[in-house]
């Protein structure tokens, strides 16, 4: 092992990573795999009471489009607002074919068998997919069509941990490595914003920020570069968000004792449509 220090240590965690990052398939696969992760994650999901899925089930897991490939790994095309009976559709992205083939590989060795469940979980089951199904059947109009950013976003990458923390893996170690990574990107996101927008942060220097402290593949932290000058402000609301549901969860949590009880937590947060978070403690007692 190297020193136990803070480069030791850094260098430690990326080793384990790249050891496990060599778990996944082929990038014709991808998509297949995703769909392996869904049964189990809703097994569990109904097995501990976390939360009513939504019945019948309305979401697809399909192929991103060639041409819409390298901005971001997966994301969530929802049911709209005024036809919340329509399809949801769970989008995969494979590797942009020009890309070369070592990006190519190491956006595989990114999204690996371990990171691929934590993906899933953020963009459907129970993160994104089902928040938005039951925001479409919210009585209000206005919350329907006027959805927060920092609401959605927030939700899914809250619903990460508390997976994990629920028994989703088994205690699997590996995965829980790659939850923690992934939420150390949210954490970067946010900094990533602030300061290619505001600071003048280079290219250069936020891919190293990402590969070096955020044990990020080359290829996941090109994407993220280029999507962090494509945009501004989305980046920093999984943060934001996360931050609000987790001290939202524990305010009510605290105050409730051994009467708390997760599932119907749960829903009454998603009850109230994908409005600005500051509301919830008014509204989830």
């Amino acid at each position: 092992l190297p020193p136990d220090d803070e480069s030791g240590r850094r260098a430690t965690v990326r080793g384990v990573l790249s050891q496990l990052g060599k778990s996944h398939g082929k990038p014709e696969e991808l998509v297949e795999d995703a769909r392996r992760t869904v049964a189990r994650i809703q097994a569990m999901i109904r097995e501990k009471g976390i939360l009513p899925l939504p019945d019948p089930d309305q979401c697809e897991i399909i192929e991103l489009p060639e041409f819409q490939r390298g901005f971001s790994a997966a994301y969530l095309n929802p049911a709209p607002a005024l036809d919340a009976n329509a399809k949801s559709l769970y989008a995969i992205s494979p590797p942009p074919s020009d890309w070369p083939e070592a990006r190519r590989t190491a956006f595989l060795d990114e999204y690996n068998q371990y990171m691929l469940q934590i993906l899933t979980i953020r963009e459907a089951y129970h993160g994104h997919y089902v928040q938005l199904d039951y925001s479409n059947r919210s009585p209000s109009l206005i919350r329907k069509v006027f959805a927060s950013g920092v609401f959605a976003e927030g939700w899914a990458v809250y619903t990460e941990q508390m997976m994990l923390d629920q028994g989703y893996g088994h205690g699997d170690l590996a995965l829980r490595l790659h939850q923690l990574k992934f939420y150390l990107r949210a954490v970067l996101n946010a900094i990533l914003d602030h300061a290619m927008h505001c600071e003048g942060m280079t290219d250069e220097e936020a891919m190293a920020l990402l590969t070096q402290r955020g044990f990020q593949t080359e290829g996941e932290a090109f994407g993220k570069v280029q999507r962090a000058k494509q945009s501004s402000c989305q980046l920093s609301t999984y943060f934001v968000g996360r931050t609000a549901f987790y001290r939202l969860r524990q305010s009510v949590q605290r105050r409730r004792g051994d009467a708390f009880d997760l599932g119907a937590y749960h829903e009454q947060v998603l009850n109230c449509g994908t409005l600005p978070v500051k509301y919830l403690p008014e509204l989830v007692k």
